[in-house]
This record gives C-alpha cells, structure tokens and sequence, in this order.
C-alpha cells in the first residue's frame, strides 16, 4: 500500500484488517529487544507475507540461522494466532537448520496436534534436532506421545520410535 493510499479515505477499509486471509495476526512483543532481536522479528513475520517467494524464504531461514532465532521462533509459534500461521513458523524451524533440542518437548506436544501438517511440521524438527536430551524431558514426552488421541497416529508412532531411539 503506498501513501496516497493510505491518505485517500475511500481507499482504505479497516474491515479487512479483520480478515485473517488478508493479514497476519501475529503480534511479537519487541518490549527490550536488541537490535538483532528486531531485525529476527522482521524476518518472522516476513515468513508469513502469503506473496513470499522460496528464495525470499531461504535468505530468511540463512539470517534466522545466523541470528540464533530459536527462542524467538517458539515464542512466534505460541503467540501465532492461526494454525497456518504455526505450521509456517514451526517449518521455518527446521528449514533454518538451527537446532531446538533444548525445546524438545514443545514441538513433542506440537506433533500430538490435530492438524496433520502442524504435526508433520513438529515432527520434522525433532528429527532434525540432534543435541542433547534430558532423559527426563524425553521420558515425559514419552508418556505424552503414548497417551495422545491425536488422529494423527503414524506421526505419533514415529515420535515415540524416535524417543525410544534416544533413550536406548
């Protein structure tokens, strides 16, 4: 939207800041942030831009990779107010080949989601997670995987053969 739009009254209807299909909802508190922080924030709600192109989306996955985004990237994927919105933040995770062992047990639960493609998203960062895992962490995502109702049942299988893996 350029400014004459923006000063033109009968250009501009508020109506479709509602429309969940026109804008992001995702609000990302920048209350204290350094400027790398910010810069992590742009890159995020960047991902979520429907007319983002894959090279756009990869230089954006380099420069999270570079930033260490990965508190910021969960803390995205728990204020995201859609589930399409999650489903791109968590892919975003794996794609910046950056490493969220530390939250393992968040994307755990993530894969017991309902929406297939939310879970398959999870499930592809804890495969892609490769450091070290408190036995605990991994005993509790466990009990959780096993007693999940999720329609999504070979995903979960697969969870709980890669936990068992890690335990062994």
């Amino acid at each position: 939207m350029d400014i004459k739009e923006l000063l033109d009254e009968d250009a501009f209807d508020p109506e479709k800041l509602f429309n969940e299909k026109e804008y992001s909802t995702l609000i990302i508190n920048r209350e204290g942030f350094s400027k790398k922080e910010n810069v992590s924030a742009d890159l995020i709600e960047g991902l979520l831009d429907k007319d983002i192109t894959r090279p756009e989306a990869e230089e954006i996955f380099q420069k999270l990779k570079a930033n260490n985004a990965q508190e910021l990237l969960v803390d995205a994927i728990k204020k995201a107010g859609r589930t399409e919105e999650k489903r791109l933040i968590t892919a975003a995770c794996w794609e910046s080949g950056l490493d969220f062992s530390k939250y393992f047990l968040f994307f755990a639960e993530l894969v017991t989601s309902a929406d297939f493609q939310l879970s398959m998203e999870a499930n592809t960062v804890i495969e892609e997670s490769d450091g070290t895992i408190d036995k605990n962490v991994l005993e509790e995502a466990l009990r959780m995987a096993e007693s999940s109702k999720s329609a999504n049942q070979t995903l979960i299988h697969d969870l709980i053969a890669n936990i068992r893996l890690r335990l062994a």
